[in-house]
């Protein structure tokens, strides 16, 4: 007998929703448990594999809970505010909320028909007012608290949908939803001041029931550090370069200053820098580079750009120069080993173990010892004759 699954499963699905089979009522009679997913963008383009595969996990956990006598609540939703709804309604002549509903009614129909135990009697929607008018109250009150400011700050600027992206959202310079370039611009964003809690939410960590790995990765993600802001003077200039750094003891060895491209000083000393055009070249260059742009998997590669003082002027203290090759890297659970080329000194930077002590060697001979940060980076200064390589080696301290 052939088994008719569409049949069967649309009767049965119909009976769940009949009977609200999945509804959840407030009862403190039984243990509860709360099983949350993450709530999908309803786009054009439907459900794709990533949905399912992480519902259908917690809809098991959820089924298994309800024969354990457990009051499970299982709820879905939509975060349905994007710009790509509101980029086709306008390029459509079409109002975005009709855009919406018609979205949130194919993915709807497409998670009724996988069978998924939802109690969609609690479905939410991010663009109802009924709802984004608590998300509008819990602003307020951070605004009210100091909590929410506004500040100037670099962002990956998507130059076809008019918007700013996060890192994720840019695939080798360009935005993934609509192929258009990315560039790096400074725009006035609203900002949480999360780090007012930094202290407790990594302290919580100790208490909840996370596997090591998540914790440490959230450990990274909030990236707490103790350190101190030192300032720089600049030298026959009132401005001063403040800094922090995990390792005041280590400022005695400081040989430069990298500024950011976007940094203001260059723009009010440009006067004074013999190769304005070059930085400007330069600028266009970094402003394409996103945060996260990585060559290979290991170890970050930094660029620069020296910037040509005028003779004897100080303001700018930067002894390297362009030109400078790190190739040959050989990586081990244990360290990394390279080589470097240049004409002059180079600081190299290098992706590492957070937190931890490594051993130096430059040319085989030990030159000290170093710890990375808590996000895993042991910068190494070396000095360099023009045509001939050094071998730098960091092994991790038993």
């Amino acid at each position: 007998m052939k088994y008719d699954y569409k049949a069967v499963e649309a009767k049965w699905q119909k009976v769940w929703e009949d009977e609200k089979t999945f509804h959840v009522e407030i009862d403190h009679k039984k243990p509860k448990f709360y099983a949350l997913v993450e709530f999908p963008y309803p786009s054009g383009a439907g459900l794709h594999v990533g949905h399912p595969r992480s519902y259908t996990a917690l809809d098991v956990v959820s089924r298994k809970r309800r024969k354990n006598g457990y009051n499970v609540l299982y709820p879905m939703g939509w975060d349905a505010f994007g710009l790509p709804t509101e980029n086709f309604a306008m390029k459509n002549h079409i109002h975005p909320a009709i855009v919406t509903k018609s979205n949130v009614d194919h993915f709807r129909s497409q998670l009724k028909a996988l069978g998924f135990s939802f109690d969609w009697d609690r479905e939410i929607n991010t663009t109802d007012p009924e709802y984004y008018k608590w998300t509008q109250w819990i602003f307020l009150q951070l605004y009210k608290h100091g909590l929410a400011y506004k500040k100037e700050m670099n962002v990956n600027w998507c130059t076809g949908c008019k918007c700013v992206l996060a890192n994720e959202e840019v695939v080798n310079g360009v935005c993934e939803r609509c192929g258009s370039p990315v560039v790096r611009k400074v725009k006035s964003e609203w900002m949480l001041k999360i780090t007012e809690y930094a202290d407790k939410l990594i302290d919580g960590l100790d208490g909840v029931d996370y596997i090591e790995r998540v914790k440490t990765s959230q450990k990274n993600w909030i990236g707490r550090s103790h350190g101190a802001e030192v300032d720089f003077s600049l030298k026959d200039k009132p401005e001063k370069l403040t800094i922090y750094t995990t390792r005041p003891d280590t400022l005695f060895g400081v040989t430069y200053m990298v500024l950011s491209p976007e940094h203001p000083y260059i723009d009010q000393y440009k006067d004074e820098i013999k190769n304005w055009d070059d930085i400007v070249a330069y600028r266009e260059m970094a402003a394409k580079k996103s945060d996260f742009e990585y060559q290979g998997d290991v170890y970050k590669v930094k660029t620069f750009y020296e910037i040509t003082k005028l003779e004897r002027n100080d303001l700018f203290v930067y002894e390297s120069v362009p030109g400078t090759v790190a190739e040959h890297f050989l990586v081990s659970d244990e360290g990394v080993e390279f080589s470097v080329e240049g004409a002059k000194d180079a600081q190299i930077t290098v992706q590492l173990e957070d937190d931890t002590d490594y051993e130096v060697y430059v040319d085989g001979v030990a030159v000290g010892s170093m710890k990375t940060n808590m996000s895993g980076k042991l910068s190494v200064s070396v000095e360099l004759e023009e045509g001939t390589a050094v071998k730098v080696k960091a092994v991790k301290r038993a």
